[in-house]
């Protein structure tokens, strides 16, 4: 995942750099296409995970489910867990990629938000119920905060490429991705507990202008406070 999230930058020898190594463009391409089939595996097996919860499941039912042989699904996973994440990390990298494909005059934030809102709309909700089941997993939590780890790299990565930064020596991205998550979090928190027979978008909706209200408060306090004269 962590490979997926950033951007590939070609040389002039015709390779690919990553993560600070060399990568051939033959063994990326087919590093692609491995990742391309975990995702279509994961996510037919992703129904059966939701029904019956992570510990009732075994490789084999995840491999019949998926259509494969229980040697071709160690083939692309190691693990259930593996099987899990490779999902939620493909995930990640069309959310990223949806971003950078926002209109070019999109407020950053704003098309975070409406890249979130159109995926989760493609994916059928699949990648929420998902994060769910992972969230209700004790086995899987550790891996959680690794692959949440990956979504706001990805997501920083994406902004710094629709603003044209390094994202290595510039803050803008960071400080742009921690606000853009603020009401996405508040909103998935509260559908993943007290509020999961609501809609996410309309959940999302609530969050934004919670969010807004409250920045404009802020920003009226601030103003006021500058413009008050000071006591000598």
């Amino acid at each position: 995942m962590a490979q997926s999230a950033r951007s590939v930058k070609t040389g002039s020898k015709g390779a690919q750099r990553q993560f600070g190594y060399t990568m051939p463009v033959t063994v990326a391409i087919a590093e692609r296409k491995r990742r391309a089939v975990r995702a279509e595996l994961s996510e037919a097996a992703l129904l059966l995970l939701v029904e019956r919860g992570f510990e009732s499941v075994t490789i084999d039912d995840l491999a019949r489910a998926a259509g494969v042989s229980r040697r071709t699904f160690f083939r692309y996973f190691s693990s259930k867990e593996d099987m899990v994440f490779a999902f939620l990390d493909q995930w990640a990298v069309r959310l990223a990629d949806d971003i950078v494909a926002r209109p070019a005059d999109e407020d950053p934030v704003a098309a975070v938000h409406q890249a979130f809102r159109q995926l989760t709309i493609a994916y059928e909700h699949r990648a929420l119920v998902l994060v769910r089941l992972v969230r209700e997993t004790p086995a899987l939590h550790q891996q959680e905060r690794i692959n949440r780890e990956h979504l706001r790299s990805a997501v920083v990565s994406a902004l710094a490429r629709r603003l044209g930064v390094d994202e290595e020596r510039s803050l803008r991205p960071q400080i742009l991705a921690t606000i853009a998550f603020a009401p996405l979090d508040a909103a998935m928190l509260a559908w993943f507990t007290s509020r999961s027979n609501q809609e996410i978008g309309t959940l999302l909706d609530e969050a934004l202008e919670t969010f807004n209200r409250e920045r404009d408060a802020m920003c009226a306090r601030m103003s006021a406070s500058r413009s008050r004269p000071r006591r000598r």
